[in-house]
């Protein structure tokens, strides 16, 4: 009986011991077969989403490279940052030019488009997978640089090889994911500076994400001078004179609200620069809406006169003719042709072009043969006064009363000489019928009808 136990004992056991070694086989290949299926497949534990850590399989003592699974159950955004999350991502192109590929979650977070909940597939919508290109299936070992850490590190050295000749050509494509969102925008580049040097073969012309950014992207103006800086990113020698001016400084030292920005001069999509036929003649227009604003001059003791006085001098007379007849250019001085372009400075400046010792060579410009005393002759762009200039204010007072008594005089004229006209000619024709009345009376009309 008790041989008869002990044998069972023993039979139970050696089942039991044959079930567990081939439980133990069953799930071993399992999950060796789940580390080796595609990027895209559906796997049997989700991973952290932004930390994803594969671990070799080991056959034989050999470390074999393995593909980690993409993670269900969570957002893509989530899915991009599980690679893109690494400071040490980078993406190298055909050119051998290399490109960060790391994308800061805090710094989206905080852009506009990370506080109004837009993921990744919002502007990139053809990325289903990884990687980005039709190449063949990558494992982990493709891409972490041996010399970069191990693989239980959270972040190691990634490279990968970009299908694209430089960054140029991957940055061109992307842009246009801006218009689905940002049509009107798009829509007013048309015409714009940029897009023609860009249709004209000019790649390296800005486009929206130049001026925007990408993944950071923020309100322009937000501060106001970021407006400025981010146009010097491609015009360099403009903004550095820009600083220097009456208006820069005003704008970044003091951050001003009232000066102008690039923007308010060029346009903001719809940009256009001296090359546009219209911009000479319109420019009096961009001056004029703060130089001929009441109000805001005031503010800075500033009179109007600057303009108005423009307005009605033969230089602004013809400029704004030739405006008004379908934006035509003339060859006649506008503002910054005397007092710059982008380094208009105040005119008690010693380094201004309208300073009195400047003023000769200013008008050179235009007057070649322009002597030492051909400035005198101008009047600045303020009104005579009895103080600064009485014979020229009594010439204007003289000329006032003169034009409208010499005009009065003719009108009268005209007036009296009509009046005696037609008074004559009224006595006339009641002269003609008084005769005329007189020999019918006299008439023998008796005499003449017996003959």
């Amino acid at each position: 009986m008790i041989v008869h136990l002990n044998l069972r004992k023993i039979v139970v056991g050696a089942g039991l011991l044959g079930i567990l070694a081939w439980s133990g086989w069953t799930v071993s290949k399992v999950q060796a077969s789940s580390y080796s299926t595609d990027l895209l497949s559906t796997p049997t534990v989700t991973p952290s989403p932004l930390q994803v850590e594969p671990t070799p399989v080991e056959q034989a003592g050999t470390p074999v490279a393995v593909t980690p699974p993409v993670p269900v159950d969570v957002d893509p955004h989530s899915n991009c940052l599980m690679c893109h999350s690494n400071p040490e991502f980078i993406g190298v192109f055909e050119n051998r030019q290399e490109i960060s590929l790391f994308v800061s979650e805090d710094h989206y977070a905080r852009s506009v488009h990370g506080q109004k909940g837009l993921q990744c597939v919002a502007c990139h919508p053809d990325i289903t997978g990884y990687p980005h290109n039709e190449t063949e299936q990558v494992n982990c070992m493709e891409c972490h640089d041996e010399q970069g850490g191990n693989m239980q590190t959270k972040f190691v050295a990634m490279s990968v090889s970009l299908p694209y000749a430089d960054q140029r050509a991957m940055s061109l494509p992307i842009n246009e994911y801006c218009r689905p969102c940002h049509e009107k925008e798009f829509d007013s580049t048309i015409d714009s500076a940029h897009v023609k040097v860009l249709n004209s073969g000019n790649t390296q012309a800005p486009v929206c994400i130049d001026c925007h950014g990408s993944h950071e992207i923020t309100p322009p103006n937000k501060p106001r001078s970021k407006i400025s800086q981010t146009c010097s990113t491609c015009h360099e020698a403009v903004y550095s004179s820009y600083q220097s001016s009456v208006h820069g400084a005003a704008l970044e030292h003091d951050s001003n609200p009232d000066v102008p920005s690039c923007i308010d001069c060029h346009g903001v999509h719809s940009v256009r620069g001296p090359r546009d036929p219209s911009f000479r003649g319109d420019s009096i227009v961009i001056c004029g809406k703060c130089h001929g604003d009441k109000a805001l001059m005031e503010k800075y003791e500033i009179s109007t006169d600057v303009f108005n006085s423009y307005l009605n001098d033969f230089h602004g007379r013809t400029v704004n003719l030739f405006r008004e007849k379908g934006g035509l250019s003339s060859n006649k001085a506008v503002c910054f042709d005397c007092h710059g372009v982008h380094n208009i400075r105040p005119a008690d400046d010693p380094l201004s072009s309208v300073y009195p010792d400047n003023l000769q060579k200013t008008c050179q410009q235009c007057h070649e043969e322009a002597s030492i005393r051909f400035p005198q002759a101008w009047l600045s762009h303020y009104t005579p006064t009895w103080e600064k200039t009485p014979a020229l204010y009594g010439v204007n007072v003289a000329y006032k009363l003169l034009i409208p008594g010499t005009l009065g005089g003719f009108a009268l004229y005209i007036g009296l000489d009509a009046r005696k006209r037609w008074s004559e000619k009224q006595h006339q024709r009641a002269r003609l019928k008084a005769i005329a009345e007189e020999e019918l009376d006299e008439y023998d009309f008796e005499k003449n009808d017996q003959q």
